[in-house]
């Protein structure tokens, strides 16, 4: 059974350092506070410009906390979340958190919750003070004061891989209930509930909202099931997606599971390195389209210097490339 630390080290969950660098291409992409405050300005406050960019303040999602039983006995909790910002609005701060996942989690109800309780554990260990003169007994016992107020926590969860989410959305959903529905109403008046706030990227409506160039990454994430689809939204958006920066390269790479767009198309345009995404996703498709004649003339049982010669006529390559083709998707 899973431990603490399986829970929340989130950079061994799914394995592999690619894993890793493409978590991190995310996390970099979203932890913009533009984008960061878009997110939540149009899940959270439905399109309405709320929190403001300038509000922002990037907080380290990496801490120790050291937890103490009654018996003395310490064990240190490793935190590692996504992105954590830091919102003062009027004089009210807000921490606001943002978890990215490339897969669905089954268990991410009991996740979310325990980074939540940790992050407001961290809040009650920082603010003690051992200042007995000025404290009650139950204070001192409570390591917190009657007075002492904690910052809010938001958490949202990114998700945007190519399947729906199919997993559970809050606790009660993992939990095992009576087949007796009265009893099970009298109990959740008791066993509290924690419900994650998800963004599944691939089904989300109302794009209107979103206000930076989030709203025309998460429109081309819900095309990418579909080339032609995918093709079509990116060419009627040409004014932006012919000239993304590097960093959205990587993340749109990313988001339509395609590391097949290679680095070698990022170019050097107005001092920075910039991509033209309308010409990589063209490549892309029509290698698509080669890969899928090549493995039929395979599947037909041609002889592959055949192929390589039906290659050459039908796409208009010469012979090298050619060649170079049908090595790659000969079966």
């Amino acid at each position: 059974s899973p431990d603490i630390s399986t829970l929340m080290n989130k950079r061994t969950e799914y394995g592999g350092s690619s894993m890793g660098q493409s978590n991190a291409a995310v996390r970099q992409w979203m932890g913009n506070p533009k984008r960061f405050a878009d997110l939540f300005n149009a899940t959270v406050f439905n399109g309405e410009q709320v929190i403001r960019p300038e509000e922002l303040e990037p907080v380290d999602g990496e801490e120790d906390i050291l937890l103490t039983d009654k018996n003395g006995k310490t064990q240190e909790v490793h935190r590692y979340r996504d992105i954590v910002m830091k919102w003062k609005k009027d004089a009210v701060l807000i921490l606001l958190a943002c978890e990215n996942q490339a897969k669905v989690h089954y268990a991410m109800s009991v996740r979310n919750m325990l980074y939540d309780s940790l992050s407001y554990i961290g809040q009650i260990q920082r603010m003690w003070t051992k200042n007995v003169e000025k404290m009650s007994t139950a204070e001192f016992l409570s390591k917190f004061r009657k007075d002492d107020r904690l910052i809010p926590v938001l958490t949202l969860v990114f998700y945007y891989d190519v399947d729906q989410w199919d997993g559970s959305k809050d606790l009660y959903g993992m939990l095992q209930w009576s087949e007796d529905e009265k009893k099970n109403a009298v109990l959740k008046e008791y066993v509290p509930n924690y419900r994650i706030n998800l963004i599944d990227a691939g089904n989300l409506e109302h794009l209107e909202r979103f206000k930076s160039d989030l709203q025309e990454v998460l429109g081309m994430i819900q095309c990418r099931g579909d080339k032609e689809n995918l093709l079509k939204y990116i060419n009627d958006r040409k004014e932006y997606f012919q000239n993304v920066d590097e960093e959205t390269y990587y993340v749109i790479r990313e988001f339509l599971h395609s590391e097949r767009m290679l680095k070698e198309n990022i170019e050097k345009s107005q001092g920075k390195e910039t991509v033209d995404m309308c010409k990589a996703l063209e490549d892309l498709y029509n290698e698509g389209i080669v890969k899928g004649v090549v493995e039929t003339l395979f599947d037909c049982g041609i002889e592959k210097d055949v192929a390589i010669q039906k290659v050459m006529q039908k796409f208009e390559i010469p012979r090298e490339q050619a060649e170079k083709d049908v090595e790659s998707y000969w079966r």
